[in-house]
């Protein structure tokens, strides 16, 4: 006899077995439709960008709003100006002694022996001016006595150094400024007394001003 519990049991098996394999092929076939629009390549699945012309409109807007914030300022240019600032010249007085000293009763130029001296002025850089000084009086204090600077190179008195005095005391009389010649020159003091009495050389000196 047979047994329909049996039976049923298995005809249960059977059914069950039909529909576990008819949702495992449903379920294939949903997952390959799902794939398909990936093309394969050499087994690689390439994914293809469908974002449309608004989209990349979008995409270029924001990047370039983030590479404008990202761009950094230009660094200023700092330029450094030197100026030259112009020394200070130094002003300073040279004096040159005259040799030797005499005496005169002529009331014409006369030579005094013994103070020949050479000078030149480009042998100072910076020379801009020259005085003479001289010690002078009158024996008696009678008249006034003069005295100058001559060029015995050219045979002419030096334009601007004569000096005079009409006292008896040794007093130190200072010329204007001397033009002299810009070479070697030999000079000689000269002398005369507007009277009579005696003129006196005691003594001299060019007084050179220096600007360097």
């Amino acid at each position: 006899m047979v047994d329909y519990r049996k039976a049923l049991f298995i005809l249960d098996l059977v059914i069950l077995h039909i529909i576990v394999g008819f949702l495992i092929y449903k379920f294939s076939i949903f997952n390959s439709q799902s794939n398909s629009n990936a093309p394969i390549i050499n087994n690689k699945i390439e994914y293809v960008d469908q974002c449309g012309d608004e989209c990349q409109k979008y995409i270029d807007t924001k990047l370039n709003a983030n590479s404008n914030r990202l761009t950094p300022d230009p660094t200023p240019i700092v330029k450094t100006v030197y100026q030259t600032v112009p020394k200070s010249k130094v002003r300073s007085v040279v004096y040159i002694p005259i040799p030797g000293s005499g005496f005169t009763t002529s009331n014409t130029w006369s030579d005094l022996s013994g103070t020949d001296f050479y000078f030149n002025k480009n042998d100072y850089p910076g020379l801009i001016d020259v005085a003479f000084e001289a010690n002078l009086r009158l024996f008696n204090g009678n008249g006034t006595a003069y005295v100058q600077v001559f060029d015995v190179t050219h045979g002419v008195g030096v334009q601007g150094s004569d000096v005079s005095t009409s006292s008896q005391t040794s007093t130190a009389v200072v010329s204007g400024s001397v033009t002299f010649w810009a070479v070697k020159n030999l000079y000689r003091i000269q002398a005369k007394s507007l009277t009579a009495d005696t003129a006196m050389f005691d003594g001299g000196r060019l007084k050179l001003t220096i600007e360097n």
